[in-house]
């Protein structure tokens, strides 16, 4: 072993988290332009995500950042004519901005400039150059420079420009344009793998997903022989990047360079292989190869752990079709969420989002679905604390008297039987989602907490509580069951609407706070131990709505374009 590793392995050990964590990370974001609203997306689903679990109490980290090197950065640079570093400071920080806006509460933010980041990355080439899985050798092949990868004959495809009528050769998979080019570089031995990968695939069918994303990578490896991979890059063609240990003339190929964040981010090279945590990675369709077939070998190589998962997500698209800036369909998500509030961005996201499809943003959509929770949420809040009814004196039963032991005072079977079904159907919905936003299926889980509004909207519909009022005529004995089952019903409204409110903290948590603090659930009563009917009755002191008060949120207009 080199004394450069032996170096490493001698500096003091720290270490994160524990290895059975739920470690999740997004890609990290390429610095060539501006964040667009994939990069919300991929934040979003991961922070999401991230949020459940904290509130579950399980341990967790939540890694995103971005990637920094490469002949794109230098390119874009050159043209303004500014420094790299300079350059990827000033779209770091967007990037930056941009979680900030999204509320997005990750752990690290990691990028490829780092200087932890790049002594990982000297350290990991060392120790696999020792391993004997690189060498030196001339490559001729197929390059795209807005990937920044060679690909192999079958990979790629004569298309005609739709500009210039002209041919050219592009990517299959990216329909980058491709030129063929001849260079000594460095090659790391992917072929001597293919084997341990498909042994390892075929034992772990969950690694990739969804399913469709693992049948196409494991077919690909039976079908197609891998060839061994170019990992560095000319430095007379590429300047910024991680010089190759011991040889200058040789820059770091950028996907050799930036997998290897996620393990950086865990203290890497300074903790042992067994204490590295797998990770959940969540990426884009396109970098599926990267993560799938060229990260688990690199980390077989180099005897660390590989992944958890891999779980791939779609693309937004407007109207059916990819968005840019030539066609003047582009989402900005920064614009979008100054306009309509970051949690209506998040609440549409998540809720119309399919990990196996992409997706079709559209602005009215999302203005409608701001709409729709204002309409079963806040008005439902608003109806429920109507001065005509008593949430205190509800409350105040249920401290000395279990809800279905006053059902039984109501004397209303019917009533007794709507209110039991909405209390067991609350009551799971806990255990009911959590499977899917563990999974990342986070419109399953925003689909059933909807199912759920119906159910209690129907209560006023049917029982019309504010006819619930003592007349003159009522005995002592009517007049108090008519109370009783006023107060029952806006209690297993608003209570309902409460613990809903409670799960959907890591969904929406500037909506979930607006309207808790408004029903005046203190912070301490808005965790998963008070996600049942009746777990909290310490709410609801001074809430009835006062006369003239707005709904906690108001309706937009759609944003002039």
């Amino acid at each position: 072993m080199s004394q450069r590793v032996l170096g490493f392995l001698a500096k003091s050990q720290h270490r994160f988290i524990s290895t059975t964590a739920n470690y999740i990370t997004t890609p990290i974001f390429y610095v060539n332009a501006k964040p667009h609203l994939g990069h919300f997306y991929s934040m979003t689903l991961a922070d999401v995500q991230n949020r459940w679990t904290k509130f579950n109490d399980r341990e967790t980290f939540f890694t995103t950042g971005t990637d920094e090197h490469g002949l794109k950065v230098q390119n874009a640079a050159a043209k303004k004519n500014i420094d790299p570093k300079l350059f990827c400071d000033d779209l770091s920080d967007k990037f930056k901005d941009l979680a900030k806006l999204g509320n997005i509460e990750y752990d690290r933010f990691i990028r490829t400039t780092d200087p932890d980041h790049l002594d990982a990355v000297n350290y990991f080439w060392q120790l696999v150059w020792d391993k004997g899985y690189i060498y030196k050798g001339e490559h001729s092949g197929w390059y795209s420079i807005s990937d920044e990868a060679f690909y192999p004959e079958v990979d790629i495809e004569e298309v005609i420009d739709a500009k210039t009528g002209e041919k050219k050769m592009v990517s299959k998979e990216t329909g980058s344009e491709v030129n063929f080019e001849k260079e000594e570089n460095y090659f790391f031995k992917l072929s001597a793998f293919q084997d341990q990968l498909i042994e390892f695939l075929e034992k772990n069918p969950d690694f990739i997903q969804p399913t469709q994303y693992y049948n196409a990578v494991l077919k690909e490896l039976k079908t197609n022989p891998l060839s061994d991979l170019s990992i560095s890059r000319p430095s007379w063609r590429l300047q910024w990047g991680i010089t190759v240990p011991n040889d200058e003339t040789q820059k770091i190929y950028v996907w050799f360079d930036a997998l290897l964040n996620y393990y950086t981010s865990l203290g890497y090279p300074n903790i042992p292989p067994v204490e590295l945590t797998p990770a959940t990675h969540l990426i884009g369709k396109d970098i599926v190869r990267f993560h799938c077939i060229h990260w688990p070998i690199f980390l077989m190589a180099a005897g660390l752990p590989t992944p958890k998962r891999v779980v791939v997500h779609g693309h937004w698209l407007m109207a059916g079709s990819k968005m840019s800036k030539s066609k003047g369909n582009v989402a900005d998500p920064v614009e979008i969420a100054d306009y309509y509030g970051v949690d209506a961005l998040r609440l549409f996201i998540m809720r119309y989002s399919v990990l196996d499809n992409d997706c079709d943003f559209s602005e009215e959509k999302l203005n409608n679905t701001r709409t729709e929770f204002i309409d079963k949420f806040c008005n439902l809040l608003t109806r429920s604390l109507s001065k005509n009814f008593s949430i205190t004196r509800a409350l105040q039963r249920l401290e000395s008297n279990h809800a279905t032991e006053l059902l039984k005072f109501a004397k209303d079977e019917e009533l007794a039987k709507d209110l039991n079904q909405l209390y067991q159907r609350v009551n799971s919905l806990h255990a009911e989602i959590d499977p899917y936003v563990t999974n990342l299926e986070m419109h399953k889980a925003i689909q059933i907490i909807w199912s759920v509004l119906p159910q209690i909207n129907g209560l006023f519909d049917k029982y019309k509580p504010w006819t619930l009022k003592v007349k003159p005529e009522d005995d002592e004995l009517q007049a108090a069951s008519k109370l009783l089952r006023q107060d029952l019903i806006i209690f297993s409204a608003l209570d309902s609407l409460r613990c809903i409110l409670i799960l959907l903290q890591s969904f929406i948590p500037d909506y979930s706070k607006l309207l808790l603090d408004r029903l005046n659930v203190l912070p301490k009563m808005r965790t998963y131990e008070h996600t049942k009917i009746s777990s909290d009755l310490s709410y609801g002191e001074n809430a009835v709505w006062k006369k003239g008060e707005k709904v906690p949120l108001q309706r937009l207009e759609l944003q002039e374009k």
